[in-house]
């Protein structure tokens, strides 16, 4: 009851600001995560992308192959999409977070 009657009364950005600077593991926050994570989900994307790429051109007309490796590539596309969605809620939520 509380919680909802402060949310009422403030806009919300002052408490999007104070778990901007909430401590997660030792003195990283989650404005010092989320570059890495976005970083890290696009490399591993990237690294999927090309792994697959690789798979795709040496199935050398293989159904069973070709088919793994294009369900891989499906599979790093709906990551980024993921990735690129959870960025834009972030960024309508508070775009501070992600400065």
């Amino acid at each position: 009851m509380f919680i909802n009657t402060a949310l009422a009364a403030n806009d919300g950005s002052e408490i999007v600001k104070a778990l901007y600077g909430v401590k997660i593991i030792g003195d990283v926050s989650i404005g010092g995560i989320l570059p890495w994570a976005f970083g890290i989900g696009g490399g591993a994307a990237l690294v999927i992308f090309m792994y697959a790429g690789v798979l795709y051109i040496v199935s050398a007309g293989n159904p069973s192959k070709k088919q793994d490796a294009v369900g891989r590539i499906m599979a790093a596309v709906y990551g980024l999409l993921l990735l690129a969605t959870g960025w834009i809620i972030l960024n309508i939520i508070n775009p501070a977070i992600l400065k």
